[in-house]
């Protein structure tokens, strides 16, 4: 099975010798295998994870959308990560900044676009490993 996962920026994984993937759909994690029905599924923010012949590959990503074919998956994500090139520092600092926001829940503060960015940096820091 071939995977591509292209984001606003560049392409951040194309493989063919794809055995499983993990998809964090909207309605919960989706496992697909070769020969998948086809479908086209939203993403929510969670982990990608591509299970190729000599390993698994882990990303982060903030949603977006995913077509699955019998041999194809093509993933458009607003933005994808693999946890190798996730900045902890900078994500620990966006998940405090989230956190604050929230905290304080002043008026002028927009709650919902506080705690997406509270979700993004946590899912990136759990990607990324033990802290």
């Amino acid at each position: 099975m071939e995977i591509r996962i292209i984001t606003p920026r560049n392409t951040v994984l194309e493989a063919d010798d794809v055995e499983h993937v993990l998809l964090p759909a909207e309605g919960g994690e989706l496992g697909i295998l070769p020969g998948h029905i086809t479908m086209v599924c939203s993403l929510g923010v969670g982990r990608i994870q591509v299970d190729l012949a000599d390993g698994p590959v882990r990303l982060a990503t903030s949603g977006g959308f995913a077509e699955v074919l019998q041999d194809r998956i093509i993933v458009l994500a607003d933005t994808a990560e693999r946890e190798s090139d996730i900045d902890v520092d900078r994500a620990r600092r966006a998940r405090e900044r989230a956190a604050e926001r929230l905290e304080k829940r002043v008026e002028d503060i927009d709650m919902a676009r506080a705690e997406a960015a509270f979700a993004r940096a946590a899912n990136r820091l759990e990607i990324a490993g033990p802290e």
